[in-house]
């Protein structure tokens, strides 16, 4: 499997948190864990695991925590899916280093942050 680069888990009943198998797969460039009942937090290093990530749908899970200031070292991300989740703190302002970004979802999180009028 080192050679595998999608990676589509989406719509099933997986449990506990994100396998750790799936962080020594480095030529990932889609992993898609939508819709499952994943819990726990996402690891500070999952972007040095995924050199290639250019997708990440992670969004109607349970995962929980801050989202990870390291996810800006992601340089190949387009789409970064985290919504309905548990995830609270700040947005990061690391994203904003994710130059090849193309779709951000954060919504029905806890996320906080700064209000702009």
């Amino acid at each position: 499997m080192f050679n595998l680069e999608i990676l589509n888990l989406r719509f099933n009943q997986l449990s506990g948190q994100v396998p750790s198998s799936i962080f020594k797969i480095s030529s990932l460039k889609i992993i898609n864990l939508f819709s499952n009942s994943l819990s726990g937090s996402l690891p500070n290093d999952m972007c040095q695991h995924f050199p290639k990530l250019e997708e990440l749908y992670l969004s109607r899970n349970e995962l929980s925590g801050n989202i990870p200031s390291s996810i800006g070292k992601c340089n190949n991300l387009q789409i970064l899916a985290l919504s309905s989740n548990q995830f609270m703190g700040i947005i990061p302002k690391s994203i904003g280093n994710l130059t090849r970004l193309k779709e951000l979802y954060l919504g029905v999180n806890n996320l906080e942050g700064m209000h702009f009028p």
